[in-house]
């Protein structure tokens, strides 16, 4: 709850377009082996779906829930020197979440949703990034870029989301879209502000 309170903040005065999604420095345990998974994306009573486990090719960009996918893009921060590489695994999709703050709530016309992913620094170099390198796509090909705070199923990725090399991160991003929408993939792009296709990878839902 404290990091959607300070993400509010941050949005109020810098917009929400200068913050980078969650709050700590992505300190977290130490990465052990990671593989592809995946999964048939069952239904769960509030719209969420979970993985089960069944193998994935290794190197695809393309997944389902569940699958984990790597992907590799240049350094955003300067500083950064090495290979910036990570794992990515969508872990959950909900349908209809609610906001833990009133404040991120969807405006009227539209719904919540969200997405948890657990990211792994596989590199040389630190990465770094935040909610605005995950999307939603719809069965028109819409997308809809993530916003910072935190849904009532738990706390958001970091703000910003900083990972050095061996570090893990496991946290939530949400997305405002129309009522109607047919939510069909969730798309996470390693470096925001590049635009190649190898930097983007895809989790299609079943």
């Amino acid at each position: 709850m404290h990091r959607a309170i300070v993400a509010a903040a941050a949005v109020v005065t810098l917009t929400a377009t200068l913050v980078a999604c969650g709050g700590s420095d992505g300190d977290g345990d130490k990465a052990g082996p990671t593989r592809n998974t995946g999964s048939s994306g069952a239904a769960e009573p509030g719209g969420e779906r979970t993985p089960d486990a069944v193998a994935s090719s290794a190197g695809s960009l393309v997944g389902k829930l569940g699958d984990t996918l790597t992907l590799e893009g240049p350094a955003i921060n300067l500083d950064t020197t090495g290979t910036v590489r990570a794992d990515f695994t969508l872990k959950k999709y909900v349908d209809r979440a609610q906001a833990a703050v009133d404040y991120f709530k969807a405006p009227a016309g539209k719904r919540l949703v969200a997405t948890e992913f657990t990211i792994v620094s596989t590199g040389t170099g630190t990465y770094q990034s935040g909610y605005n390198g995950a999307k939603v796509i719809d069965s028109t090909g819409q997308g809809y870029i993530g916003k910072p705070g935190s849904p009532t199923v738990g706390e958001s990725l970091d703000i910003p989301l900083i990972l050095r090399p061996g570090k893990r991160a496991t946290g939530w991003v949400i997305f405002d879209v129309p009522e109607d929408a047919k939510i069909t993939a969730v798309t996470y792009q390693i470096n925001a502000n590049g635009v190649d296709e190898e930097r983007t990878g895809r989790w299609n839902l079943g």
